[in-house]
């Protein structure tokens, strides 16, 4: 324990807890500030509107790319998932159940 200070909460005197405090909302107000002047200019304004009427398309296939990205990983996990089950098989010397590829 540090003899400066004799308790463990007293390390942080209380001007530091208010620095800590004013910098978040100051962060919270800048954050804040920043996204309703983005808003306002998506929204309100002429090249705004142009803006939105041209990244829509883009949001959309951006959209459909995540879709079949998430497919593409489901059919690979279920594909990863079977070859882990057969190898399990050909290490268990043939025992497990029939699979579809027995003869």
């Amino acid at each position: 324990m540090d003899e400066r200070y004799p308790c463990e909460d007293a390390g942080r005197s209380v001007k530091e807890d208010d620095v800590d405090e004013r910098s978040r909302v100051l962060a919270a107000t800048v954050i804040g500030a920043v996204a309703g002047g983005a808003w306002g200019w998506l929204y309100l304004t002429r090249n705004g509107r142009s803006f939105r009427s041209q990244i829509d398309p883009k949001l959309d296939d951006f959209i459909r790319e995540l879709s079949n990205l998430r497919g593409t990983v489901e059919k690979a996990r279920v594909a990863a998932s079977e070859g882990w089950r057969s190898l399990n098989d050909v290490a268990a010397g043939g025992q497990g159940p029939q699979g579809r590829w027995s003869a």
